[in-house]
């Protein structure tokens, strides 16, 4: 009898017999897969390619290739987050439940370093994006974790290796696997290597310096003398670190600073400032076309050096190029130009050494390529600050360089004459000391500084009264007298220039950081000294004082043919009669008065006429220079300046009327006006006319004196007949 299966059974025995469960696979199988895993490949390619690059970016000098490592550093670190995050997961669930190794926590290490890098390297790309620049503290947390994340990968795969060495000489598979992540790793980062060299090649290279062009002319006059032999900038003492031309286009563009999301505010104080219009100034087109006309193009270098240093050298002050100017020549002295000087002298004359910056890929550029290079100067700012962060530029032998001139005998053929002079001023003055904690000099005054700025090259470390941390920059717009030209050019922001400036003039101006050691009120004061009652047909003497109390060099200065400041005294009476003038603008012909109707004469003495800070220069032949012909200037007569902490005085005298009403009124201001009008008349004499803009004056301090009329004897014996009379006339009660 034959027992039948269970039903069970029969199914087994249907199915067939059950397979064994699979076995997992052994730590060295995982890694074979590991090994052969095209993710892992391409994940480490990639890593060691942003480790590579990242070093040549910290290690390598500048170049176009360095700038191309850059580029592709970010993108390629942006690409590898998402792949490398799949990966990381998948290879943690792969060995998380392995027997804990030295190795395992080597990965664990490198894991979170790779995080640390990967999240710093987003901010850091956000920041370079965006602006205004890049935190210091993000770029070492990126610098310091990327290094030791290439460490860690270089010991984790090592010691990987290491452990699976006997596996990998009895497995051909396994051996196969690692030479091909070996190779495959390597070919994708030499190809990526490659294309970035391919593109910095591609890219065009930046060009800053030209080759001095055939038949540039060298004044022949010049070349006797061993100062100005050779060179292609004489008789400027300006020159370039290399001896050749600049191209204009390295040295103009600043809108590019103050439209990068980085140097706005800066940018903006400069656009209507002195030395941004200091070539396209409609008088010094005109003195640079007659200088042409009477000389020749090529001494016009002369100015150049701090009037129109783009032109200067770019070489278009030659006979070559009729209107003496290069692109770029409305900016005056612009912001490379000022930054990429590197060396100064004593000697004036624009004594100074230019060495051309290193530009970037297409920072001369609008649209996507000027976003790009913006993104470079951001991420990469080495080279810009190393080019442009020059500590020359805080100490007063900068501004000396150009703030100090003489006619050179080469220029006027008869002998050197000195000329304005504010850095001498300045060095010999009592602010000029030798404890850091009380020199006040050029910047501290006329560069104030401005607090809550946004300007990412704020704060100041190491530097008197400032701090790294202090949210300040130096205010660019360099205030100081020159407040007619910016109304006549409509610059950007002039009317703030303006203000600034006529608020300077008047002594209104209030430098936080000076307050303790520059005293507040006028630059300049006047006093009013008389006697405080006269007699009608007495003669009344007064004399008026001018201190030069905060200026740090003499007053006034600059080109003593241009500036005027002077005294306008007028005496009136009771009624409001005037009784005596001086220093009055006549009001046809708009220049200054001695008395009504007779124009100042330069020169006069404290007794006579009013008193006018001035010079007049002559030439060889002792005619006055009135067109501000310098290359013609033997001398000067009629010199009169105030000393830093001193002063100067007139006299003033008339005769009191026997009708005038008493008490009278002496009112005396210190007036400012840029230029001479008879300047004015003579070589732009269509300016105010067809600008609708008149020069003005602005006063710069006033004083006003009371004094009594005392009566005559018989009109006191009169008067006090009459009141005896009354007296004897009186009712009693």
């Amino acid at each position: 009898m034959t027992t039948a299966p269970l039903p069970d059974t029969i199914h087994r025995s249907r199915a067939g017999p059950v397979p064994p469960a699979e076995a997992p696979a052994t730590p060295a199988e995982l890694a074979q897969r590991g090994w052969a895993s095209p993710l892992a490949r391409t994940v480490t390619a990639l890593l060691v390619f942003q480790a590579l690059t990242g070093l040549w970016i910290y290690l390598a000098p500048f170049s176009v290739f360095s700038q191309m490592q850059v580029l592709a550093h970010a993108l390629v670190g942006l690409a590898v987050i998402l792949p490398y995050g799949v990966y990381q997961v998948r290879h943690f669930l792969v060995w998380y439940r392995q027997t804990f190794t030295a190795v395992m926590m080597l990965g664990y290490l490198l894991a979170g370093m790779l995080v640390v890098c990967m999240a710093s390297g987003v901010v850091l790309t956000w920041q370079a994006a965006v602006g205004p620049k890049i935190s210091p503290t993000w770029d070492a947390v990126h610098l310091v974790s990327g290094i030791v994340a290439l460490v860690l990968v270089l010991v984790h795969l090592g010691l990987a290796l290491a452990r699976r060495r006997l596996v990998m000489a009895r497995t051909p598979e396994f051996a196969w696997a690692v030479r091909w992540f070996l190779a495959g790793n390597g070919g994708l980062v030499a190809g990526g290597i490659a294309l970035a060299g391919l593109a910095a090649v591609l890219a065009p290279a930046p060009r800053a310096e030209l080759p001095i062009p055939e038949g540039y002319t060298l004044p022949s006059y010049m070349q006797k003398y061993d100062e100005y032999r050779g060179s292609p900038f004489a008789p400027s003492f300006a020159r370039t670190s290399s001896g050749t031309l600049v191209d204009p286009a390295v040295l103009g563009n600043s809108k590019s600073c103050g439209s990068a999301g980085c140097h706005e505010q800066i940018y903006a104080e400069w656009e209507p400032s002195a030395h941004r219009f200091s070539a396209m100034n409609p008088s010094f087109q005109a003195i640079q076309k007659n200088f042409a006309a009477e000389s020749e193009p090529a001494e016009t270098r002369y100015c150049a050096g701090c009037h129109d240093p783009i032109s200067l050298f770019a070489g278009a002050k030659d006979i070559h190029n009729q209107s003496l100017s290069a692109p770029g020549m409305q900016e005056g002295c612009s912001c490379v130009v000022c930054h990429s000087i590197d060396k100064v002298d004593q000697r004036g004359n624009a004594d100074y050494v230019l060495v051309p910056p290193h530009k970037y890929l297409w920072e001369s550029t609008e649209g996507w390529t000027k976003a790009v290079s913006d993104f470079l100067i951001r991420a990469y700012p080495r080279q810009h600050l190393a080019d442009y962060d020059r500590p020359l530029m805080r100490t007063p032998e900068f501004c000396g360089a150009c703030h100090k001139q003489f006619i050179p005998e080469a220029l006027n053929r008869f002998g050197m004459v000195p000329g304005q002079n504010q850095y001498d001023e300045w060095r010999a003055s009592h602010w000029n000391v030798d404890n850091p904690d009380e020199n006040l000099s050029c910047i501290d005054c006329h560069m104030r500084l401005v607090h809550d700025s946004t300007d990412p090259g704020r704060g100041e470390a190491g530097a008197v009264r400032r701090s790294a941390n202090d949210r300040a920059h130096r205010h660019h717009g360099t205030v100081a007298t020159n407040f007619f030209m910016p109304m006549v050019l409509k610059l950007p922001h002039w009317e703030e220039q303006v203000r600034l400036t006529e608020e300077w003039i008047r002594g209104q101006t209030v430098i936080p950081e000076i307050d303790h050691l520059w005293p507040r009120g006028p630059v300049a004061s006047i006093q009013i000294v008389g006697p405080g009652e006269a007699a009608p047909g007495e003669e009344l003497r007064l004399r008026v004082l001018v201190e030069n109390r905060k200026a740090g060099h003499k007053l006034t200065t600059g080109p003593l043919d241009f500036m005027r400041v002077w005294v306008h005294l007028r005496v009136t009476d009771a009624r409001g009669r005037v009784l005596a003038e001086w220093g009055a603008i006549d009001p046809k012909t708009r220049e200054i008065t001695d008395t009504p109707g007779r124009v100042h004469q330069v020169g006069n003495s404290r007794k006579e006429g009013t008193l006018v800070l001035e010079g007049l220069p002559i030439n060889e032949r002792r005619e006055p220079i009135r067109k501000h012909e310098l290359w013609t200037q033997a001398g000067g007569k009629g010199v009169r300046q105030i000393f830093p902490g001193y002063s100067d005085h007139q006299s003033y005298t008339f005769r009191v009327p026997e009708d005038a009403a008493g008490p009278l009124l002496v009112e005396a201001d210190l007036n400012f006006r840029r230029y001479r009008q008879e300047f004015l008349d003579l070589v732009l004499p269509t300016l105010e006319r067809d600008t609708g803009v008149y020069q003005p004056m602005v006063p710069q301090s006033s004083d006003r004196k009371v004094i009594h009329l005392k009566r005559p004897a018989r009109s006191i014996a009169r008067h006090s007949a009459t009141d005896a009379g009354r007296q004897g006339r009186q009712v009693p009660p």
